[in-house]
């Protein structure tokens, strides 16, 4: 099994974390989250560890069937983790009233097809960059060069929490950018 190491990278990792300090405190004990185009679902894996008796059930859909496989290695301790192969713009899954939804990859789908089909009030947790890279390894579908260019794609009726962190490699760095909000 052919794991893309870079899942785990330090900028991967950083924002991951933030995203947890962040979106922990807006959510319900019991609570069903959906992280959409979850990959290997490094995201479950961290809010379980931090949280393990906290969620009803994490659900991580990736239209990847191999980042599936991997994902449920990772996440094989907890039963109420659920990764599935799934094309997020063709949802087959519900949202109830207090369901999360997560997406810390929205530059890598080519539209908001996925976002659009989001009901009014279900709390949202995105994520995105600055890079705006097509090629390998960024393969970037819908750059967004800017935090407002961002915000404009998903617009919400309530932000909570709408920040950019500094994501910083050796010679390298971008603009992690975050919105949590009510759509």
């Amino acid at each position: 099994m052919n794991i893309n190491t870079d899942a785990f990278s330090h900028g991967q990792i950083v924002s991951k974390v933030w995203l947890c300090e962040q979106l922990e405190p807006y959510l319900k004990p019991q609570t069903n989250l959906f992280i959409l185009g979850g990959w290997y679902n490094v995201l479950g894996f961290m809010l379980m560890v931090r949280r393990p008796d906290y969620y009803q059930t994490i659900y991580n859909l990736d239209v990847d069937t191999q980042a599936i496989r991997v994902a449920n290695k990772i996440t094989n301790a907890w039963d109420n983790v659920v990764n599935l192969s799934s094309d997020v713009n063709e949802p087959t899954w519900t949202l109830a009233a207090d369901d999360v939804v997560i997406s810390c990859s929205v530059e890598h789908f080519a539209d908001q097809t996925w976002f659009n089909k989001i009901p009014k009030g279900t709390l949202c947790c995105i994520q995105s960059c600055d890079v705006t890279d097509p090629d390998k390894p960024w393969l970037i579908k819908q750059p967004n060069p800017d935090i407002q260019t961002f915000v404009d794609r998903f617009p919400m009726t309530e932000t909570l929490f709408l920040s950019t962190k500094r994501i910083q490699y050796y010679h390298f760095g971008y603009d992690r950018f975050m919105l949590i909000g009510r759509k």
